[in-house]
C-alpha cells in the first residue's frame, strides 16, 4: 500500500513515496510508546490505551478526564517547542528564568512561556515547581520509552527575542495580533529549517535510555488560526504540505511514516471533526486510524 506525496514541487527531487507494506515490525507487548507533539496525540494515545497498547512506563498519564488526558503529550504544537525542551531538560544547555514566567490577568493564573504545563495557580512557586515535576517525569518517560511518535500542529514559531528559545504557543492580543510586550518574533518554519529540527529532535531522544524507533505524523486536525496574514485554509494545507516533505526525507531504519493525515483526508468533515472543525473525533481516530496503525506496524 503506498501514499504519494506531490504537494511541494520544488522539493521533489525523488518520487516521495511512503512504502507502509516494507516499514518495521513490532511486538505490542514489549513497546513502550512515547507521544511527544501536538494535541493530537492525546487523542490518538487515549485510543492506543483502550486497545492495551503501552504507554509509557508510568500509569499515572494514562489515567483519562474528559475523553483527553490530564497530562502530557499534546504539549508541543511545534517542534522548536520540543527541540528546545530536549535541549533544556536533556542537555541542560540552558535553563528557565523569572522573565519566562508570566502572570496573565486574563486567564488569572502565572504561564510559562515555554512550557504548557496545563496547571492554573497565582502562586509563581507552585508553578515552578510543577515544571520541575513535569521535566523530571518526561525525562524519565523518554528513557524507559522504546517508541517515539511524533506529530506537530503548525510550522509556526513564536522565538523569543531574549532567550532566543521558541514559545510553546502565542501569547497576547489574539484580534491585532500583537504578541506580549513585543517581546517575540513570528518565524515560519520551511522544508529547511525543519528537516534540522527534527533530526536534532530523534538524535538527543535515541541517546537517552532504551533503543528506540520514530514514527511520524501528520497532523490531521486543522490550524484554528495563523499568524502570517494568509488565508488560513491555504496556509494549513502548505503547513502540512512542509511537514510532509520533510518526513519523507526522513524515513530510514528506525524512523516510519504513519499515513494518519492521508486516511482522515478521505472521511466527511463531519463525521472528523468535533463542532469546532479543528480538532478530529475520538470515534474517527478509533474506527479508521487504530485499526491501520496496529495491522501496519504490529
Amino acid at each position: 500500500m503506498n501514499f504519494s506525496s506531490k504537494f511541494l514541487k520544488a522539493f521533489d527531487k525523488k518520487n516521495r513515496i511512503f512504502d507502509i507494506d516494507k516499514t518495521f515490525k513490532l511486538k505490542k507487548k514489549k513497546e513502550i510508546i512515547l507521544p511527544l507533539g501536538s494535541c493530537f496525540l492525546d487523542i490518538f494515545a487515549s485510543e492506543l490505551v483502550k486497545k492495551k497498547f503501552n504507554i509509557c512506563y508510568n500509569p499515572k498519564p494514562n489515567v483519562i478526564i474528559n475523553n483527553s488526558y490530564q497530562f502530557f503529550f499534546g504539549n508541543f504544537d511545534n517542534p522548536l517547542n520540543l527541540l528546545n525542551t530536549l535541549e533544556r531538560i536533556v542537555l541542560k544547555n540552558w535553563k528557565l528564568k523569572d522573565s519566562d514566567y508570566v502572570y496573565s490577568k486574563i486567564f488569572g493564573h502565572f504561564i510559562n512561556l515555554h512550557t504548557k504545563a496545563r496547571f492554573k495557580t497565582k502562586k509563581l512557586n507552585d508553578l515552578k515547581n510543577k515544571i520541575f515535576e513535569m521535566d523530571n517525569y518526561l525525562l524519565n518517560e523518554i528513557k524507559e520509552s522504546s517508541l517515539i511518535l511524533l506529530s506537530f500542529d503548525t510550522n509556526e514559531v513564536w522565538k523569543d527575542k531574549f532567550s532566543k528559545k521558541a514559545w510553546h504557543t502565542f501569547y497576547g492580543n489574539y484580534f491585532t495580533q500583537k504578541c506580549l510586550n513585543n517581546q517575540a518574533k513570528l518565524e515560519i518554519l520551511n522544508y529547511e529549517n525543519l528537516k534540522i529540527i527534527i533530526k536534532k529532535i530523534i538524535k538527543i531522544l535515541s541517546k537517552v535510555g532504551k533503543k528506540k524507533r520514530f514514527i511520524l505524523m501528520v497532523s490531521p486536525q486543522q490550524l484554528g488560526t495563523t499568524y502570517c496574514n494568509k488565508d488560513l485554509k491555504i496556509f494549513d494545507l502548505y503547513n502540512k504540505a512542509t511537514f510532509l516533505s520533510t518526513f519523507s526525507d526522513l524515513e530510514s531504519d528506525n524512523t516510519a511514516y504513519f499515513p494518519a493525515f492521508e486516511i482522515l483526508n478521505n472521511l466527511d468533515e463531519r463525521k472528523k471533526f468535533r463542532d469546532d472543525y479543528v480538532h478530529i473525533t475520538h470515534k474517527s481516530t478509533r474506527n479508521y486510524l487504530i485499526p491501520y496503525f496496529e495491522k501496519i506496524y504490529f
